[in-house]
């Protein structure tokens, strides 16, 4: 019963990493780019690279260099166009609305409003670089970040070079999205130890129109697709309107200065994977204690929770697009929660040691 339990306590850290739930976890989470302090960081071992970097034929660099721009291109209308869009989320039976908005003030600082079109009531609104969480079900709250989590990868709107040790972007031709031309570019990983994306970019502007998160196999496990789009010179008037707002203060990290307890050794990561952060805290729902790592790709990411407790949770398992695999040992347990394979979260669990 109290694997039962962690799993449930695992899984709803799991969840919040997307939009419709972040609000009980926004915090843990508000600062991707915080580094850890050294004395909290574990010994890892990454995915070895090849040695010498393997000549491509001119057509296929080439093409890995057209793909790379036009991410680039993608990221540029990502950040810098005002433009007001209605955008479609699908995961397994979910179906989730939202309306967009993105501008800059007269200072050129960003500004971005995002709001659910169904179910509860969500408005998540950006401010430079503070942002600002509103559920219909929970006390509203901000957090220091540079980007919202919600539908779209926060990596889309950085440039390609921050995830290219671990996927290639390759043009694959177009197709028609809501009546325009389209380039469609393949974010291809390196291995076969995660999940690979198609995106959909207007050939005239470079703005994502459609993305699909796909699965090794090439089965659709995540879908979104903008029904509507806009782009103005000015910024929507709306935007405006959030200037005078009176944001709820800024959620402090309670996590962010608890160094982990115990020295633990991973001896597998997928390529690409680095450290974010790592503190130690005890578990929503079970309140079990836990040293908890946060690696990143720079498009997903992994949580891995590592207790004392070896009965905390028993072999448990997950499928789906945010998967969990939790294996025990005599005297401690692994859990690992993330947008990768299960056979790669698998890999990692059994891979910790002291």
């Amino acid at each position: 019963m109290q694997g039962y339990r962690y799993l449930l306590a695992a899984l709803g850290l799991a969840s919040s990493l997307i939009c419709s739930t972040v609000f009980a976890a926004a915090p843990q989470l508000a600062a991707p780019q915080q580094t850890m302090p050294q004395e909290a960081v574990a010994q890892q071992t990454v995915a070895p690279e090849d040695d010498v970097e393997t000549q491509l034929p001119a057509g296929e660099q080439r093409a890995l260099l057209e793909g790379e721009r036009w991410f680039n291109l993608m990221q540029k209308a990502l950040t810098e166009f005002n433009f007001n869009a209605s955008l479609v989320h699908v995961q397994d039976q979910r179906i989730e609305m939202f309306r967009w908005l993105h501008g800059h003030n007269s200072e050129n600082e960003e500004l971005e409003l995002l709001h659910s079109l169904n179910g509860p009531e969500i408005h998540i609104i950006r401010r430079g670089q503070t942002v600002s969480y509103f559920h219909s079900m929970s006390s509203p709250f901000s957090v220091r970040a540079n980007n919202m989590f919600g539908p779209i990868p926060t990596a889309f709107f950085r440039e390609f070079e921050n995830i290219s040790k671990a996927y290639d972007a390759v043009p694959m031709g177009g197709a028609r999205i809501m009546d325009r031309t389209t380039v469609h570019v393949r974010l291809l990983p390196k291995d076969q130890d995660r999940y690979g994306y198609s995106l959909w970019l207007d050939r005239e502007t470079g703005m994502l129109l459609r993305m699909l998160t796909l699965s090794q196999e090439g089965e659709p496990l995540e879908q979104v697709q903008l029904t509507a789009l806009e782009i103005t010179n000015e910024p929507n008037p709306e935007l405006a309107q959030i200037l005078d707002l009176n944001l709820p203060p800024v959620v402090e990290d309670i996590h962010r200065g608890v160094s982990v307890q115990h020295e633990w050794q991973t001896n597998y990561l997928p390529r690409g994977f680095t450290l974010v952060r790592g503190n130690h805290h005890r578990l929503p729902i079970t309140g079990i204690a836990a040293d908890y790592f946060l690696y990143s790709d720079g498009l997903t990411r992994i949580s891995l929770y590592v207790s004392e407790d070896p009965e905390a949770a028993v072999n448990l398992r997950h499928s789906g697009l945010e998967s969990l695999y939790s294996h025990s040992y005599a005297d401690y347990s692994v859990t690992v929660v993330g947008r990768l394979p299960m056979a790669t979260l698998q890999r990692i669990a059994t891979s910790v040691r002291r």
